[in-house]
C-alpha cells in the first residue's frame, strides 16, 4: 500500500490574471509564493520516499522552492491538460468571442476538449500512465506528486466515479493537498482538500 499526495504548484502572473496556461510554460510569482507553511503540512503528512513532477516550471520551480536540494523526478504525462486555441485567454474573453461554448463543453462531461486542445478522457489516460511508473516496483511508499489544479481535477473526479457535469463535479481546492492510497492496482480516495492556513 502506498500514500499518494498531490499538490498544486504555486501561482503565476496567468493565474491572477486568470488567463488560461494549459501546456504553456509560464513560471510561478517566486514573490508571492508562501513556502514555509506548505513544507509544515507536508512534513506533517510525509516523510516523502518519492517526488514527482510535472515538467512544466511552474512545477519544478515549486517544487526547488519546497524542496531545495532534493532531488525529483520529471514526467511529462503530469503537465496540464492542452486547452488548444483556449490558451491564453479569460473565460470572459471566451465568452464574448463565441457565447456558450464553455458551457456546451462543461456539458459534455468526460469528453470536455478545447477546440485543438485534449479531452479529460486523453489527460486521464496519461496521468494514470505516470502515476504506475512512478510506483511501480514500490510498497508501503509515500510519494507525492507536484502538478496542476485540472490534472488533479481529473483523478479525483475519476476516483469519485462521477459523470465529470457541472452539478456532479467534486470540489477540488486550489492550495490543498489531496491524498491517495494506492492498493496493487486500485487507487481510492483518502483525503482531499486539505488546506493551507
Amino acid at each position: 500500500m502506498n500514500i499518494l499526495g498531490f499538490l498544486r504548484h504555486g501561482s503565476t502572473a496567468w493565474n491572477r490574471e486568470k488567463r488560461i496556461q494549459g501546456i504553456r510554460d509560464i513560471p510561478i510569482d517566486r514573490g508571492q509564493f508562501r513556502a514555509e507553511p506548505w513544507r509544515q503540512i507536508l512534513a506533517d503528512k510525509g516523510p516523502w520516499n518519492l517526488i514527482v513532477t510535472s515538467s512544466l516550471s511552474r512545477c519544478r520551480e515549486t517544487c526547488d522552492l519546497l524542496f531545495p536540494g532534493q532531488p525529483y523526478q520529471v514526467n511529462a504525462d503530469l503537465r496540464e491538460q492542452d486547452w488548444g486555441n483556449w490558451t491564453g485567454y479569460t473565460l470572459k474573453e471566451i465568452e464574448k468571442d463565441s457565447p456558450g461554448s464553455i458551457e456546451d463543453q462543461e456539458q459534455l462531461g468526460w469528453d470536455y476538449n478545447p477546440p485543438g486542445g485534449e479531452s479529460r478522457r486523453e489527460v486521464l489516460a496519461r496521468v494514470l500512465a505516470a502515476i504506475h511508473r512512478a510506483t511501480e516496483n514500490r510498497n508501503g511508499e509515500k510519494i507525492l506528486f507536484v502538478t496542476h489544479l485540472g490534472i488533479i481535477k481529473v483523478l479525483i473526479n475519476h476516483l469519485a466515479n462521477n459523470q465529470f457535469l457541472p452539478e456532479n463535479s467534486v470540489p477540488v481546492a486550489k492550495r490543498a493537498l489531496h491524498l491517495l492510497r494506492q492498493d496493487g492496482p486500485e487507487i481510492s480516495i483518502l483525503q482531499t482538500n486539505i488546506e493551507v492556513p
